[in-house]
């Protein structure tokens, strides 16, 4: 099988599946072709289609692809798509980012962080699918810790943590 029919392949799947697809699972259905040959389709079939300013793109979301819409063009397919999602509030934002910069980390910490209980807010967080229980810690009424999910990441439009902005902290002139 050719690089381009694998291409087209990978593309089918991914248009028929509609969410992301993480590349085990991706080789597990493709399972007669050499995994190095479906990472070098899915690479070329990724730069074809950023440097041909084609309509769909194919996405990297941690270690899954999903077929997206550029962001250039969502003022035009947003009236197309009516947003029924609720935007998220400040608070969840504010919870949401000390999970994101100091993940692993349970909820009596961000409590600490912000002040406040945030046991709501984190519920609203899980339903969303924004963030996870990683498991419990090894203390004293063994507390969940939390992280953020690929959804989070797909939500932002990030292909990993790193992504993230870095955070300044104090006043730039103390620093001089």
């Amino acid at each position: 099988m050719t690089v381009d029919e694998i291409k087209g392949l990978i593309e089918e799947i991914l248009y028929i599946w509609g969410e992301p697809l993480d590349f085990a699972d991706l080789s597990k259905i493709l399972f007669d072709i050499d995994k190095k040959d479906i990472k070098t389709a899915l690479k070329e079939s990724i730069e074809e289609r950023n440097n041909k300013n084609t309509g769909l793109i194919i996405r990297k979301y941690s270690d899954t692809y999903q077929f997206s819409t550029r962001k250039s063009t969502d003022k035009y397919l947003e009236k197309l798509v009516a947003k029924s999602e609720k935007k998220l509030t400040n608070s969840t934002l504010e919870t949401l980012s000390i999970i994101a910069y100091k993940q692993p980390i349970t909820r009596a910490e961000i409590d600490k962080i912000r002040g406040v209980n945030s046991q709501s807010t984190i519920d609203s967080l899980l339903d969303r699918g924004l963030i996870v229980e990683k498991g419990r810690l090894d203390k004293i009424g063994k507390p969940i810790i939390f992280g953020t999910t690929d959804e989070f990441l797909k939500y932002f439009s990030i292909s990993s943590l790193e992504d993230l902005p870095e955070i300044k902290i104090g006043d730039d002139n103390e620093n001089k």
